[in-house]
């Protein structure tokens, strides 16, 4: 029987090091953060209260404007997929749902709004089985981003190898025409649905322009936090926070994201007291403006009522809803 040579099984080693590694950095910064709440609560405290009240304010508005463009996002890719009867109020009042979820739990975010759409909207929300694959070119889009953020934020620290920003934007990007050829292969599957949106021009560039405008927006909320902390503001130190945000927002740590992002990219260059404040205003911040939207989506819809106005002839209002 051959031997499998030792470079072969050394491979699959080093993958999973470089992988507990990687997710040790993060859990690490949380733990830190956790220590200095308990051991400098007060100089935490001082650090907090000294910063000036704009900071906030900007931080909340600035993450508003970006739930905004992430709901107009889905929208795009729901009217691609099928769904131009879904209401702009019942998609709003799903996402606010999914936000505040995600706050708490990153990962529960999309079934969240899926099932709050089948809720809110009725037999007019595409069948779970239409927009399965809907959130795959928005995380795409998304990818590109944050490829160019760790481009600009690369030049900041040599943590990150100049050639991997230029690898993930490319992957995506072979990604994103794989999965157009994908749809245009299975077109009539309704499981190619949610991918729709990148065989239509006019949207899929409608898509790219809102994904790029809340990456600028959340861009222009960590820009703000880390100037009222005297922080550096340079494009990359930004970047570099930003990227490690996207980051560690796939781990489970809830509102613990933004100051282990914080002190995890900042560590070198801060105080890790002053780090730890602006990601505790990052992620008051964030919390705030996802109550603040759900709030005032919600009291609209409570207001206003339903989105559709027009009647349903009986034969349409008995007709079960679409398989999943």
């Amino acid at each position: 029987m051959p031997s499998v040579p030792r470079p072969a099984l050394a491979r699959p080693v080093r993958a999973k090091v470089r992988r507990a590694v990687s997710a040790l950095v993060p859990a690490g910064a949380l733990a830190l953060v956790g220590y200095l709440i308990a051991t400098r609560g007060a100089a935490l405290g001082a650090a907090l209260v000294a910063v000036p009240p704009w900071v906030l304010a900007g931080a909340v508005a600035a993450h508003l404007l970006t739930l905004v463009l992430r709901t107009e996002a889905w929208r795009t890719v729901l009217r691609a997929a099928g769904g131009g009867d879904v209401g702009a109020q019942a998609v709003h009042a799903a996402n606010a749902g999914a936000f505040l979820a995600g706050t708490l739990q990153g990962q529960a975010a999309l079934p969240t709004r899926v099932a709050l759409l089948r809720r809110f909207a009725g037999d007019d929300a595409p069948a779970v089985s239409r927009i399965a694959l809907g959130d795959a070119p928005i995380v795409l889009f998304e990818v590109c981003s944050s490829a160019v953020l760790a481009a600009v934020g690369s030049t900041a620290v040599g943590l990150i190898p100049s050639w991997a920003p230029w690898a993930m934007l490319g992957g995506a990007i072979a990604i994103l025409a794989a999965l157009r050829l994908l749809h245009a292969r299975f077109r009539g599957h309704r499981l190619a649905a949610g991918l729709a949106v990148l065989a239509d021009p006019h949207l899929r560039n409608r898509l790219a322009l809102i994904v790029a405008g809340f990456t600028a927006m959340a861009f222009l909320r960590t820009l703000i936090v880390m100037a009222g902390f005297d922080l550096p503001t340079d494009p990359a130190h930004v970047c570099l926070v930003l990227f490690t945000m996207g980051a560690v927002g796939l781990l489970p740590l809830g509102v613990g994201t933004g100051p282990a992002s914080m002190v995890a990219a900042l560590g070198g260059s801060a105080t890790i007291v002053t780090a730890t404040a602006a990601g505790m205003v990052v992620s008051a911040a964030t919390v705030s403006a996802v109550l603040i939207y759900a709030g005032a989506v919600w009291l609209a819809r409570s207001t206003l009522r339903p989105d559709a106005t027009v009647p349903r002839s009986p034969i349409t209002a008995s007709a079960p809803p679409e398989g999943l």
